[in-house]
């Protein structure tokens, strides 16, 4: 198809350097259309190619592992695009330790926004995290991502109710913790 060089005047698509030239900018110019034409398709993470899915991962503050099952990734960044809004709120921290370990995770804090006339509860800059199990992640993954999702001088108490004797099989880490 000469899409482009159907354009031009008769007399200049008669002349061969001119139609090779116009030629060489349409194989550019039909590479552009493909790649816009699939821009949707890069942004959905059940389509993406795994080069865009790292990319919107580092985008969007996730380490990928490129050993990671192509599933665990695409969820890992849909995940965390999901939860973007919900970053260092207990909410977030849980939805995000769930789906990068499939573990059940608990957050309890005290803090909060309180009114004028709400009863504030002493304050304690403990953070507790109790989880099942660590998933693929090692303990020090969990903790590098706590830290990198709480406030800055909170403290941590991980309760992982089933501790793994063996390390982590480099899973995604969420939050850029490089435990």
């Amino acid at each position: 198809m000469t899409w482009l060089v159907d354009q031009l005047p008769r007399a200049m698509a008669q002349d061969p350097v001119l139609r090779d030239f116009v030629l060489a900018f349409q194989e550019v110019a039909d590479t552009v259309r493909e790649r816009i034409d699939s821009i949707e398709y890069q942004m959905d993470t059940g389509l993406a190619s795994p080069e865009m899915l790292q990319f919107l991962g580092s985008w969007l503050g996730v380490e990928l592992e490129p050993t990671d099952p192509a599933e665990y990734r695409r969820s890992m960044v849909r995940e965390v695009g999901r939860l973007l809004g919900w970053r260092g709120t207990r909410y977030g921290v849980e939805a995000l330790l769930e789906a990068a370990t499939g573990a059940r995770v608990t957050v309890v804090d005290v803090g909060g926004i309180y009114g004028r006339n709400d009863n504030v509860p002493a304050e304690n800059p403990v953070v507790v995290v109790q989880m099942e199990h660590t998933g693929h992640l090692t303990e020090r993954q969990v903790l590098g991502f706590l830290q990198s999702e709480l406030p800055l001088g909170a403290q941590v108490q991980l309760d992982v109710r089933f501790k793994r004797d063996d390390k982590a099989q480099g899973r995604a880490r969420p939050g850029g913790s490089n435990g």
